[in-house]
């Protein structure tokens, strides 16, 4: 009996994209290579992440990009910015915002506003938190409320601690919504749990005062006074 001829096609079909999978690495495996080159400078680590990342995998292209980023100054920074756009031209939303990033501040290329809003505003539109932040900031400066508080919330959205204070500020002055100071509070209150320190500062001001709907509470003020003053040596902003 002869072999069916699409079905060994199929087969064969299945058995490539089975190997393909196999050899894609995990965001855990890339992390420990990067570990490892970075840190036990260790070569085959290096050339690991390297053969990956040719092979047009975003994950393992940021991944060496982030490696290279981390450990070499302005020259690291420049054999990196290749690997951050081949990552973002594949859809790698994290990589748009550090070629935004790359070019606001001249890391490794030359300044370039024009490249650093096209790059931050496609990093926002793939939803990355920080990028949609920063529009919201950007709109919020300009003096269009509505616009600002969609990028927040859209940002709140990815787990933004920043973006949850901008909203508390919203609401809690009006600013393109309607005052609504539990809102305020509730807002704040998600930003703090992430340890945010101008978060973790207004509620303990607003404890201490009996603001935002709440009562004067010193005890619980001092508690969050005191979160804030160590929180704030510990948070890391990745805005520019």
């Amino acid at each position: 009996m002869k072999p069916n001829k699409n079905l060994l096609m199929a087969a064969i079909a299945a058995l490539s994209m089975l190997a393909g999978c196999a050899g894609k690495p995990s965001q855990a495996k890339l992390d420990d290579t990067r570990q490892h080159a970075l840190f036990a400078r260790d070569a085959a680590a290096w050339q690991r992440l390297e053969d990956w990342a040719r092979n047009d995998d975003p994950d393992a292209q940021r991944t060496l990009a982030e490696a290279l980023s981390s450990d070499g100054g302005m020259a690291g920074w420049r054999k990196a910015r290749p690997w951050y756009q081949a990552a973002a031209e594949r859809g790698d939303a994290l990589s748009a915002f550090r070629l935004a990033r790359i070019y606001a501040k001249g890391l490794g290329a030359a300044a370039d506003a024009g490249q650093s809003a096209r790059w931050l505003a496609l990093a926002a539109q793939r939803k990355q938190a920080d990028a949609a932040c920063m529009l919201g900031l950007r709109a919020k400066d300009g003096g269009d409320a509505a616009a600002a508080r969609g990028w927040f919330e859209l940002a709140a959205q990815q787990g933004s601690a920043e973006a949850m204070f901008q909203l508390g500020i919203a609401y809690q002055e009006g600013l393109g919504v309607a005052a609504d100071q539990p809102r305020a509070r509730g807002w704040y209150e998600k930003a703090a749990r992430l340890e945010m320190p101008a978060a973790l500062q207004t509620l303990a001001m607003a404890y201490e005062g009996g603001d935002l709907g709440l009562k004067k509470d010193p005890a619980k003020a001092a508690e969050l006074f005191n979160l804030a003053a160590h929180a704030i040596h510990d948070f890391e902003s990745a805005l520019f």
